[in-house]
């Protein structure tokens, strides 16, 4: 077990997998091989039906820093996010998709970035790039000015949502932090309703060096609208569940229950309205149309 007088704070490495047996292994490999001394390795595995379990429990077997944590049912992508940040023990958590990899430097470098920049600092995060199917680097993201450390949150807010990375949740963060929040909310685009409680509570700092990889491929959730919405809510259904539009209301409520005075709650709606809301206005558009049955052509989702 993780030596507990280990001066190095304990950081969570969480895993959250339903069906995930093709990419998980390359996954677990990636997290088992972070260079910090002190990392707890938690999955939930929210009712998997494929070789998810065998992997899992063979990694348990193999290394005791992984803690398994197995549900019968299927809750939704949803409850097994939130699952983690309640069962964290660390004092630190970051979350891994179970089709990501995050490159042996990735926790060290997020634990030093945080403690340097101070306690005002809520979360670190390194670049990112974009893997394929085969673990092939597809694209860089333009993301070296992502360092989200205005002095105010709807600066913050603004920075990260005109720059569309929701990416970013996918950091380093304080996990009393992330308990002070509502947690992952059940709509389409709960990164960004997640950075945007985070954003009201503190800055962000970027980690200069490209250590998360982030996987695109065919199978996604997100590369299906109906597979989306049946992510974040199993008995959902595409049709009538008007996931733009929820998104806007969450991420207007995500400011009116900021630990903020009402100048601030203030700043961070309109920051939401004009660099969201308008923004992306076709979304909630969209909905209507999809609710009154009209043809249309298949949008990805917002992520």
């Amino acid at each position: 077990m993780i030596d507990a007088t280990d001066r190095a704070p304990l950081v969570t490495v969480g895993i959250p997998v339903y069906q995930g047996e093709r990419y998980l292994p390359e996954t677990l490999a990636s997290v088992m091989a972070q260079d910090h001394p002190a990392v707890e390795i938690l999955i939930s595995d929210n009712g998997s039906g494929d070789g998810t379990e065998e992997i899992c429990r063979s990694a348990a077997a193999g290394d005791d820093r992984v803690r398994y944590l197995r549900y019968a049912d299927n809750r939704g992508g949803t409850w097994n996010y939130n699952n983690l940040i309640r069962e964290a023990r660390g004092s630190l958590l970051t979350i891994t998709a179970a089709d990501d990899v995050k490159l042996p430097t990735f926790v060290s470098s997020c634990v030093a970035a945080l403690e340097a920049a101070g306690s005002g600092c809520v979360l670190a995060m390194t670049r990112t790039r974009i893997i394929d199917e085969h673990g092939d680097v597809v694209e860089d993201l333009g993301d070296a000015s992502l360092t989200i450390d205005e002095p105010t949150p709807h600066q913050r807010m603004a920075h990260f949502m005109r720059a569309q990375a929701p990416h970013l949740v996918y950091g380093l963060v304080r996990t009393e932090t992330f308990r002070a929040t509502r947690g992952f909310r059940p709509v389409v685009g709960d990164d960004y309703v997640m950075l945007t409680e985070l954003a009201t509570r503190g800055f962000f700092t970027l980690v200069p060096e490209q250590s998360f990889l982030q996987r695109k491929h065919p199978l996604a959730h997100s590369a299906d609208r109906a597979g989306d919405v049946t992510f974040y809510r199993p008995q959902g259904h595409g049709r009538f569940a008007f996931p733009h539009t929820r998104l806007d209301v969450d991420l207007l409520r995500a400011c009116l229950v900021a630990p903020l005075p009402v100048a601030g709650k203030t700043r961070c709606l309109a920051a939401s309205i004009r660099n969201w809301i308008v923004p992306q206005w076709r979304g909630a558009a969209g909905d209507v149309r999809d609710a009154l049955g009209i043809s249309w052509k298949p949008r990805r989702p917002v992520r």
